[in-house]
């Protein structure tokens, strides 16, 4: 059995080799298990993510307890919506917190909150107890749903889970107007695969974590004329997210419009961008 580890950090860097200052790769979310491939220098080790990706992380971000990491895949676990939510030691805002996550971030569910819209208890890895505003918590999908499953969430086509706190918004839109940052994966900043992967890692689909329609990952590659709400444009170096209607949204490190933004594909359009609206390369899609 291969052995597991547990992200413990609010915003875990993964990086291309074991070192330091090293080029971004991906981040990793709190409460993430992943699989530790080798130990690597200076503390790092090779992991490979619930997405199969493979990268380096330092030994500081993670706890290398098997047995937790064991009892954590079985817990009752719900992931952070908000951008970001404090872990509060006692139900109450005026209370200190343990920590603040971000979206994405796992926490184990202890019991509801005794009012509506209250504090949930819930549980970190370590066991230590605290409180998040139940507004924003959202389901943490164990299983991938397949295509065509009617459990398969109607905004999982990458318009968003329909929780309580963001019914009807977008999981990508979530992100409107946060910085390009290479490798992110966070409302701290993000990139253009950060953004659609965590949009679908959200409702509990895996797809691959880089630019590219990878074979063994849920994307394929449709005719452009079958285009839908969800589906993914491809680019050189580059992936989006379409909306409908012309419409997409990506994280762009382009001189004025840094950060996720929302573009057109149709000429007239104020939105429209003329090098990426020629230059598609594919159209992905997971259905």
């Amino acid at each position: 059995m291969e052995k597991r580890a547990l992200v413990i950090s609010p915003i875990a860097p993964y990086v291309v080799k074991p070192a330091h200052m090293a080029e971004p790769d991906d981040e990793g979310w709190y409460g993430q298990i992943v699989e530790i491939l080798e130990e690597a220098e200076d503390g790092f080790y090779r992991i490979r993510t619930p997405y199969r990706y493979e990268t380096y992380v330092h030994a500081t971000h993670l706890c290398l307890d098997e047995a937790e990491a064991e009892r954590w895949e079985k817990a009752d676990l719900r992931r952070v919506w908000a951008a970001w939510a404090d872990v509060q030691v006692e139900s109450g805002a005026t209370h200190p917190h343990h920590i603040s996550l971000c979206r994405g971030a796992v926490v184990e569910f202890v019991a509801p909150p005794e009012k509506p819209q209250g504090w949930a208890k819930v549980r970190l890895i370590g066991g230590a107890e605290g409180f998040v505003r139940e507004g924003f918590l959202g389901p943490y999908y164990e299983n991938e749903p397949s295509a065509g499953e009617e459990e398969l969430p109607d905004l999982a086509l990458a318009l968003a889970l329909a929780v309580p706190s963001y019914a009807a918004e977008p999981a990508a839109k979530l992100y409107m107007g946060v910085q390009y940052r290479w490798g992110g994966k966070t409302p701290q900043g993000i990139d253009c695969s950060g953004l659609v992967g965590s949009a679908y890692l959200l409702n509990g689909v895996k797809i691959y974590r880089n630019a590219s329609i990878r074979e063994g990952f849920p994307v394929h590659e449709i005719d452009r004329a079958k285009i839908n709400k969800g589906d993914l444009l491809f680019f050189k170096g580059h992936v989006a997210m379409y909306l409908g209607d012309g419409m997409y949204i990506h994280s762009t490190s382009k001189a004025g419009s840094d950060g996720v933004v929302l573009n057109s594909l149709c000429p007239g359009h104020p939105l429209y961008r003329h090098d990426l609206a020629t230059g598609v390369l594919a159209v992905g899609s997971i259905f």
